[in-house]
């Protein structure tokens, strides 16, 4: 069976321009930069084909030179694409080094066909080992069956490349040219509609994690601060509870609540009390070290989490807070913003977050009955009833 290269390529272009139509139709316009450099990279592969295919009528040189600059752009905005979604890889400099050198140096080696062959199939190989480096590379918490779908599918590719590459440079009477019904060309062109097609899968399978992750952290966010909600903070506090109970850690809860907020929202607007719960929250971020837990716990009221820590400790991050807030007034010109709170520390006999929450919110209300503005510390056991029932009063 006689196959026809130049009519498999052209059945591949129709399917990446095909592909790069469907996308934005079926993921939409507005998604996150990851999924709009996968979106871009499909349009830029689908030029570069077009390109390809009409430089012989044309201008080869110049043409074809540009169409493998674009091919390479679409490797680099793939690449990209999975930097955003899995995480920093190395190679950023390699990778846009090397769209830059494509069209250069192919146009600078035409005349010799070994010599471009070779190295355009050597930097295309380069690409390809840099993106098989960043989907094997360990990804916590992100999917391992779309990154091995695209790890095989550019395995595959490499090592067609690198064989092409080879041929065309060393062997150039088996191989002389691109469009010749070679065993590698023929091996080359269907594997690259399969890699097209594994890779759209496995790219859209990224993007609904993607998708599926930003709705978890809209569930579990507070849309006005940022922090996490209740809910969430409850969820993982009890996690927190629980490992400092088995490792007899202590764990300590403050409980925050802005003072005068009602009139800050009677005197000023809600606006001016939204901005008043955003600057809390930016002094928690500025204030909390790494392991502590946060949120917004409803209305005006904040809950910190310190893992580790004594109520010692639950007052120097009250001072710094305070400080935060002292510093934002004074660099803004703000009204000055303060807050009562209520501390209470991890006992032994604490199973659930209720107990915590219960001793800290008595002691909240113990700050705002003494007259707002400080920092109260939950009593012992022996006091605690006593205590409720003061603050209900």
């Amino acid at each position: 069976m006689n196959l026809d290269i130049q009519t498999i390529l052209v059945v591949l272009l129709a399917n990446v321009m095909a592909t790069a139509v469907a996308l934005p139709l079926l993921m939409g316009w507005r998604v996150s930069n990851a999924a709009r450099l996968f979106q871009g990279g499909m349009v830029v592969q689908g030029l570069s084909w077009a390109l390809f295919l009409v430089a012989p009528r044309v201008h080869d040189r110049a043409l074809t030179s540009v169409a493998l600059g674009l091919l390479a752009l679409s490797f680099a905005m793939l690449w990209s694409a999975l930097q955003a979604w899995i995480g920093p890889r190395p190679g950023k400099r390699a990778m846009w080094g090397l769209v830059v050198a494509m069209p250069l140096v192919y146009a600078w080696a035409y005349p010799s066909y070994p010599a471009r062959v070779g190295l355009s199939n050597a930097m295309f190989a380069a690409q390809m080992v840099l993106v098989c480096v960043a989907l094997a590379m360990p990804a916590p918490h992100i999917g391992r069956r779309w990154r091995g779908l695209l790890l095989a599918s550019f395995v595959a590719l490499t090592i067609v490349t690198l064989w092409r590459g080879v041929l065309g440079a060393f062997f150039t009477e088996a191989y002389p040219f691109f469009r010749a019904t070679h065993p590698v060309n023929v091996a080359a062109v269907f594997l690259n509609h399969v890699a097209l097609s594994l890779c759209t899968l496995g790219l859209l399978a990224a993007w609904r994690e993607e998708a599926e992750r930003e709705l978890r952290r809209q569930a579990q966010t507070d849309g006005l601060t940022g922090l996490l909600n209740r809910q969430a903070f409850l969820e993982r506090a009890q996690v927190a509870l629980a490992h400092a109970t088995r490792y007899n850690e202590p764990l300590t809860l403050l409980m925050l609540d802005v003072d005068h907020f009602k009139r800050i929202n009677d005197q000023h607007g809600h606006a001016a009390g939204d901005v008043a719960l955003q600057t809390i929250a930016t002094g928690l971020r500025s204030c909390v070290r790494a392991g502590d837990l946060y949120c917004r716990y409803g209305g005006e009221e904040f809950c910190v989490l310190l893992s580790r820590a004594e109520a010692k400790d639950a007052m120097r991050f009250d001072e710094r807070l305070r400080g935060c807030l002292i510093t934002h007034a004074r660099d803004t010109g703000a009204e000055p913003l303060d807050y009562s709170a209520g501390v209470a520390t991890r006992q032994a006999s604490d199973t659930t977050m209720d107990a915590l929450l219960l001793r800290a919110d008595a002691a909240l209300y113990q700050a705002k009955a003494e007259g707002r503005g400080r920092l109260v510390e939950s009593p012992g056991p022996s006091e605690q009833h006593e205590l409720k029932f003061h603050a209900a009063a």
